[in-house]
């Protein structure tokens, strides 16, 4: 019976969808104002439905102010109502879960907890932050005008001291001068703690209700956490992060579990203060857990100056031991029984303070973390796979960030860098199938972005998104108007430096017809070619600025060439300096240098000059017989001709062609007729011989049988307008 009322409720709000989206692609206004009836039938539906709406609502939190319905408030009035729907299915999939569950199922599917059930609701209206960057004591420097440099102010549990560590390494073949990671050497070489290696029964979490997080943000509670956090054995850290406003990105906040406590610390608040914790975060003694650190270390180091020993990640822990998603959403629900949401993973961390759910969501990372780093310990230990998890940590805390000016030549996993590509423009030309000509018109668009997002501590897709520059280099606008009307996504910096774009790409698409125009000139100039042994020096210099020119102004290259391969065509032509000289001998290539080649000169002139005191006698020959003449018969020339100046000249005599037509005449008279041979008109029928006359017979025996016919060629038809003059 339930089922029934399923089937027949599911066809009923299938039609519903199906009336509303057809509804909705059709223009309803211009039937409102086309028919008075039908604007007042379907103001009554919208009303309708608007009770309906806020029957819902106050169904769910009956403290909610009803819905309005008007047109101009329906799309802000419509996220609310997608939020509340939100919360109603995750509620419905709650208690769905409890009718479903069965009598044998265990304890921990029982259990099952979700984050909505603590975080409560959001009513914290969303609105413009102020930038922290402002009020931090040590200005943001986006200049990259040399090397990061660790913000280390001492250097705990070390085993090198901190003068070696931010020793700078000089420019290498591969490698630019950087300084090196400054716990590189305590991370390869100091121990973890042992009771890491040993199977030992898992430590369940404090139910989550029993207590609140505790918030860090003076100097008096960074103190105390810092002191709980050296007795602890193991920790569990996680971070948030935001990149929209910032142009290198900035920490927000850091969760820290013990077994017994919660913490949220404001990084915000405490940015120049938290180099404290090296204390904790660099004791080998102290296991930390992070989950999916790959850039985490990156963030304390740059932000905080803060460094990782001892690190366990429970992500390659995930993969080692074979589970089908390494998400922490994943490991939570399935050896916490804390099913989290992804509603705040990527909100605005910068507000304060904290909204309830924003509050419950960071704290869920880190409270149940350290049960599962135990769980994942045993299987690894049990399973022989806990060293190989720990050789992937210990490379995971190695990494160091570095500016993407001083980045590696060869990419390394070890090193990360917010630009890795030295052409970054060409990744927007392939996505957005941009052609090849209008490259330098996307770089000066790149970089402009770049300086200004550098220059106001933004992140470049703020100040230009990437549609946006694809839709400037598309449609070129060169006026004020242009830019500011290209799109609605138009932002403030675009629409306040509209005058610098328009002559920005007016410039470029001027630049881009005169390298175009001079190109083409260069290859379609003749040039006389000589051969080589008649080549004077100024064709050589000729040919040598043409080739000069032409590869100056060739600055696009192909979209499907590797960017580590060496160019051909611009850059060093030959594997050897001018005037050596390579051959080839048995297969294998053999050079000379023009050192050698002079070497072996002298050598040869000296051998010379010894030459000139040797005497050569020749000896004259002996009983040399007289030959015979021999006469050789000659043919006489003809006698010259005397001219005779009376003669007349004439320039060219007039060959008269006879008529031979009476001689054809005679030759078809000649002719005889066979009647016999003509076929019979009458008895045949009409185009009766015509037919068998075009219709080709198959012969097996004959040669051109063997297959069919090449098609016949058809005479070129010209194309165009041909003119012949006569002179």
């Amino acid at each position: 019976m339930a089922s029934e009322n399923s089937d027949v409720l599911l066809s009923k709000v299938v039609n519903v969808i199906r009336a509303a989206s057809s509804l909705a692609a059709q223009d309803v206004d211009f039937y409102r104002n086309l028919d008075r009836d039908f604007s007042k039938i379907l103001q009554s539906k919208s009303s309708k439905l608007t009770e309906m709406v806020n029957g819902i609502v106050l169904s769910i939190d009956e403290h909610h102010d009803s819905l309005e319905l008007k047109e101009e408030e329906i799309s802000d009035l419509w996220k609310d109502f997608g939020n509340i729907m939100d919360n109603l299915l995750e509620k419905s999939d709650h208690s769905l879960d409890n009718l479903n569950r069965t009598s044998n199922s265990n304890n921990s599917a029982a259990d099952l907890q979700y984050l909505g059930d603590f975080s409560g609701k959001d009513s914290q209206p969303t609105k413009r932050v102020e930038k922290p960057q402002l009020k931090f004591k040590t200005p943001i420097d986006n200049s990259e005008s040399h090397p990061f440099i660790p913000l280390l102010k001492e250097k705990p549990n070390a085993l090198k001291p901190l003068s070696d560590s931010l020793r700078m390494i000089e420019t290498e073949e591969n490698s630019p001068g950087h300084y090196p990671h400054p716990y590189e050497y305590e991370i390869d070489h100091q121990e973890y703690n042992p009771n890491i290696l040993q199977i030992k029964p898992e430590i369940p979490s404090k139910p989550w209700d029993a207590s609140e997080p505790i918030w860090i943000n003076s100097k008096a509670t960074l103190k105390s956490m810092l002191e709980d956090l050296k007795n602890a054995h193991e920790i569990a850290v996680d971070l948030e992060h935001h990149d929209y406003r910032s142009y290198y990105g900035v920490v927000c906040l850091m969760q820290v579990s013990t077994r017994e406590r919660d913490y949220l610390v404001d990084t915000l608040e405490l940015r120049e203060d938290l180099h404290i914790l090296n204390e904790v975060f660099t004791n080998p003694s102290i296991v930390k857990v992070f989950h999916g650190a790959f850039m985490d270390i990156i963030w304390l180091q740059r932000d905080l100056g803060l460094y990782v020993v001892g690190l366990f990640d429970t992500y390659h822990a995930s993969k080692a031991i074979g589970l089908p998603r390494h998400s922490l959403a994943y490991l939570l629900e399935n050896f916490a029984n804390f099913k989290t949401s992804k509603k705040y993973q990527l909100a605005d961390w910068r507000i304060r303070p904290l909204s309830k759910p924003m509050t419950a969501y960071a704290r869920a990372d880190t409270h149940f973390l350290l049960n599962i780093y135990d769980q994942l310990r045993n299987k690894l230990i049990e399973s022989n796979k806990l060293a190989g998890v720990l050789y992937e940590s210990r490379n995971v805390a190695k990494r160091r960030f570095e500016y993407s000016k001083y980045r590696p030549i060869t990419p390394s996993s070890k090193v990360y860098s917010p630009t890795e590509k030295e052409n970054p423009w060409r990744v927007l030309m392939y996505q957005y199938n941009i052609a090849p000509e209008r490259e330098e018109l996307v770089k000066d668009l790149y970089e402009w972005r770049d300086v200004i997002a550098r220059r106001d501590d933004e992140s470049p897709r703020f100040i230009m998104p990437n549609q946006l520059l694809a839709a400037l280099v598309a449609y070129t606008p060169i006026d004020v108007i242009g830019v500011v009307s290209l799109s609605n996504g138009v932002t403030d910096h675009v629409r306040q430096n509209a005058k610098i774009l328009a002559n920005l790409i007016k410039s470029a698409l001027r630049s881009m017809k005169d390298t175009h125009k001079e190109s083409a000139e260069i290859v379609s100039s003749k040039f006389k070619s000589a051969s080589l042994e008649a080549i004077t020096v100024s064709q050589i210099r000729d040919i040598m600025d043409r080739f000069s020119v032409f590869s100056s102004n060739s600055v696009t290259e192909d979209r499907s060439m590797d960017s580590t391969a060496s160019s051909i065509l611009f850059g060093k032509i030959l594997p050897y300096e001018e005037g050596d000289i390579v051959y080839e001998d048995s297969g294998l290539p053999h050079k000379v240098k023009v050192e050698d080649m002079r070497d072996r000169a002298q050598r040869f002139n000296s051998a010379l000059v010894g030459l000139e005191d040797i005497k050569f006698e020749v000896e004259k020959p002996v009983n040399v017989e007289k030959s015979e003449m021999v006469k050789i018969e000659t043919t006489p020339e003809p006698p010259t001709k005397i001219e005779d100046p009376d003669e007349v000249v004439v320039l060219k005599k007039k060959r008269i062609h006879k008529k031979q037509v009476a001689k054809r005449s005679d030759v078809a008279a000649e002719e005889a007729v066979d009647y016999s041979k003509i076929p019979n008109v009458l008895s045949s029928k009409p185009g009766q011989n015509n037919k068998q006359q075009r219709k080709r017979r198959f012969d097996p025996s004959f040669n051109d049988s063997e297959g069919p016919r090449a098609p016949k060629k058809k005479r070129p038809t010209t194309r165009g307008k041909n003119v012949s003059f006569k002179r």
